[in-house]
């Protein structure tokens, strides 16, 4: 066998095997790969054995709590579960989903908290303008996540206005944490819908006084 054809079997035996290990590459990248995904979701932490919410208007003379705007960080705005790994990091999960938008779950929980808690109706922003509120409650939130320990964190500020929207009767700043196992995403989502909680609860006491308050002046 000459040089050059033992050169052109060599180099047509290695392009076989390279057309093959491509061939067989190609496939893998794309066969059908497994989905991962986990879902989770926000829930409310309060008896939900309550009035109904949302968008029905208050016929009835029922005390009305107009609940919004609800303002979320942009970092949330988005299918992947968060997490603070440092405090100017943040890590996105490659399987961990949330089931719907942070912002309808926050906003569901919170809803049902405090229809609960305080026996109103809860209407969502923004209503008809035919619709009575006798208390208006935003919320600009600025930290919701939990961190590499484990610890579910919710930085808000929440504000009460009078049934016109334009006087403010109270406003504060809260930082409300939770603990949760660390690296369990089942519990993290636990302990971030308590934070929801704790934070309703809060709101809820207030409306409760200013009700109060309200009642006292006009007996």
């Amino acid at each position: 066998m000459t040089l050059t054809r033992f050169l052109r079997i060599f180099l047509a035996g290695a392009l076989a095997a390279s057309m093959t290990g491509c061939s067989y590459l190609a496939k893998a990248i794309l066969a059908p790969q497994k989905d991962i995904s986990k879902f989770y979701l926000l829930t409310p932490t309060a008896d939900t054995a309550a009035p109904a919410t949302g968008t029905a208007p208050n016929t009835s003379g029922t005390f009305t709590i107009g609940l919004g705007p609800i303002k979320l960080p942009p970092y949330l705005d988005r299918p992947e579960v968060v997490t603070r790994a440092a405090p100017n990091r943040l890590e996105l999960s490659k399987e961990d989903r949330w089931g719907e938008s942070v912002q309808n779950g926050f906003t569901s929980a919170m809803d049902r908290n405090l229809a609960a808690e305080t026996g109103a109706a809860v209407i969502d922003f923004p209503w008809y303008n035919t619709v009575h509120i006798d208390m208006q409650v935003q919320i600009d939130v600025y930290r919701f996540e939990t961190d590499s320990n484990g610890t579910a964190t919710l930085s808000a500020k929440w504000t009460i206005l009078d049934s016109t929207g334009k006087n403010i009767l109270y406003t504060v700043e809260s930082n409300l944490t939770q603990p949760s196992k660390p690296g369990d995403t089942t519990d993290a989502a636990a302990a971030l819908s308590r934070t929801i909680g704790d934070l309703s609860g809060q709101i809820a006491n207030m409306l409760h006084q200013l009700r109060s308050q309200q009642g006292a002046h006009s007996s």
